[in-house]
């Protein structure tokens, strides 16, 4: 996996590398938002593999497009899901003021109903990255990790599970993204509290204890 995966870290850094050298070929404003969605994925995926260094002739572009993040985060504010990678990012390298900002500012966004959880009244977009589901799992990830807010990630949770009761989760990536956010973060809704029982006509009943297998004690 790593001798795949080290190549591709590389290729990528060369291309937001290229992506910089644009601007400056072009006598693009610098100070200007220049930041574009690739960009902002490029850095949330780059997050996690800091021990992975940066080649020197990449670092200044990395530099800069994360600067850009920092400081033109707001104008993002009708994409949720992309703001929620700018916290990630930000948190992860750092910079938990900015992190923190941003979570906040998607959460006086949101609106709440007991029965609905936590959601937001937004115009989603064609892309599968500003698509419902998706963003509402991302979100969970931003919540728990920015912001160590328990009773946001189960609010979060509470919509996804609603919108599979009601609807579905439309996609096989929905899906997948909504699976990872229910099972990794929050309480263990899923969680079987009590061992299951098994009996075999009249006799006692056989208790199963999680987590052990096999051996005469347990017989």
């Amino acid at each position: 996996i790593w001798a795949m995966l080290l190549p591709a870290l590389q290729y990528t850094d060369r291309q937001i590398t290229e992506d910089y050298k644009y601007l400056i070929k072009h006598d693009i404003d610098l100070k200007k938002n220049n930041l574009g969605y690739l960009q902002v994925h490029y850095l949330y995926a780059r997050s996690y593999f800091q021990d992975v260094p940066i080649h020197p002739d990449d670092q200044k572009a990395f530099d800069y497009y994360k600067g850009q993040v920092k400081q033109y985060w707001v104008d993002f504010g009708k994409d949720k899901y992309t703001q929620g990678m700018m916290s990630l990012i930000m948190k992860r390298y750092k910079d938990t003021e900015t992190a923190v900002a941003i979570a906040e500012s998607i959460k006086e966004h949101a609106l709440y109903s007991e029965e609905m959880g936590m959601y937001w009244k937004t115009s989603y977009g064609y892309y599968w990255y500003q698509a419902p589901i998706e963003t509402h799992a991302l979100l969970v990830e931003v919540f728990a990790e920015v912001m160590n807010d328990a009773k946001s990630v189960d609010e979060l949770k509470t919509w996804l599970l609603k919108q599979k009761q009601t609807q579905d989760w439309k996609t096989t990536k929905a899906t997948v993204e909504a699976c990872y956010a229910l099972l990794l973060r929050g309480e263990e809704w899923l969680k079987e509290s009590q061992a299951p029982e098994i009996t075999m006509g009249k006799e006692n009943p056989l208790v199963i204890v999680p987590g052990k297998t096999g051996g005469d004690d347990e017989k």
